[in-house]
């Protein structure tokens, strides 16, 4: 009787997988503790290993509807989940807490209309991946090439921390990107662009010319000093610069949708 051999190499994507979620749960706890700067780590390595997890299942040829749905389920506790609960514990300090508790009115604010606002976030974010995978074995336009449909999970993450990006950015300095307004406009903005059909930058299908490839190497090594130098004011200005090319995508795309449909 032959033994049949198993392989071990569709543990391999599944594992970078669970690393991604461990991230963004850990991320949770230190957002519990208070530790800040930890949270917003722990959610952009999980970003990082949610972007692994799929090279390295095409790389060992073990892409799976089993590891995409566990991608989704990973999506949502680390990028629909964990940035909401942090920004309200960030928003609601042990300052604003104890004021608050004083206030019927306030009471009903942080308990009613700022958690609301968290679970928008979740909500879209879960609206988000189930359309995503509703749509994995449909083939898009061609005028779709070169974006997303909404901002993907990861980066909608990236808007809804924002806020504590800056703050962090400014040394603390600045109460006002620790504001529950403020706070709110981008866990909504956040939300309604994970859940929206507004074109979004993609770099899967990005081929750039190769005169260009020094400046994009100067770049990228002026990015990652940066990250080394001052990680939150190269975040803060990473993030600005990906919302300034919402417009300037959505511009594209309909030039390139006039232009297919002629």
């Amino acid at each position: 009787m032959v033994q049949k051999e198993i392989s071990l190499r569709p543990l391999f994507p599944n594992a970078v997988t669970m690393t991604a979620l461990a991230f963004g749960v850990s991320s949770l706890n230190m957002a519990f503790w208070g530790h800040w700067q930890l949270a917003v780590l722990f959610i952009m390595l999980a970003a990082i290993f949610d972007l692994l997890d799929g090279k390295v299942a095409r790389a060992l040829g073990v892409s799976s509807r089993f590891g995409a749905e566990l991608d989704s389920l990973s999506d949502f506790v680390s990028f629909g989940v964990a940035p909401g609960v942090l920004m309200y514990l960030w928003t609601m300090n042990a300052d604003v807490r104890i004021e608050v508790l004083k206030n019927e009115a306030s009471q009903a604010n942080a308990i009613g209309i700022y958690w609301a606002v968290v679970l928008f976030l979740a909500m879209c974010c879960a609206t988000r991946l189930a359309r995503f995978n509703s749509m994995l074995d449909e083939k898009q336009p061609s005028y779709w090439t070169h974006f997303f449909m909404g901002v993907p999970a990861p980066s909608g993450a990236g808007l809804a921390i924002f806020p504590l990006v800056l703050w962090l950015a400014t040394d603390q300095q600045i109460d006002f990107f620790r504001s529950p307004v403020f706070v709110g406009f981008f866990l909504i903005f956040s939300g309604v662009m994970m859940a929206s059909r507004i074109p979004t930058l993609s770099l899967k299908h990005l081929h750039i010319p190769k005169k260009y490839m020094t400046v994009l190497g100067l770049v990228a090594l002026l990015i990652l000093a940066g990250l080394f130098a001052n990680p939150w004011l190269t975040l803060s200005l990473i993030s600005i610069g990906y919302i300034c090319s919402i417009p300037v995508c959505i511009y594209y795309f309909l030039k390139f949708k006039k232009e297919a449909l002629k």
